[in-house]
């Protein structure tokens, strides 16, 4: 499981949220977000594998 803070962990919701209504949003943010995913600053975590697959059929239920 990625570790972000609090402020990291709503900037990448935007983007995400951005991304999936086709809405614009900040290039600048989109990197400094992919420099957050590779510090690999992780946990184990137990319900990863399930909290991913949930939110891959979210995603399939959008579209």
């Amino acid at each position: 499981m990625l570790i972000l803070n609090d402020a990291q962990a709503l900037i990448v919701e935007s983007l995400l949220t951005k991304m999936l209504i086709n809405d614009a949003y900040s290039v600048a943010q989109l990197e400094e977000a992919i420099g957050w995913f590779q510090q690999k600053q992780t946990v184990s975590c137990p319900f990863e594998q399930t909290w991913s697959r949930n939110l891959a059929d979210d995603k399939d239920e959008l579209t």
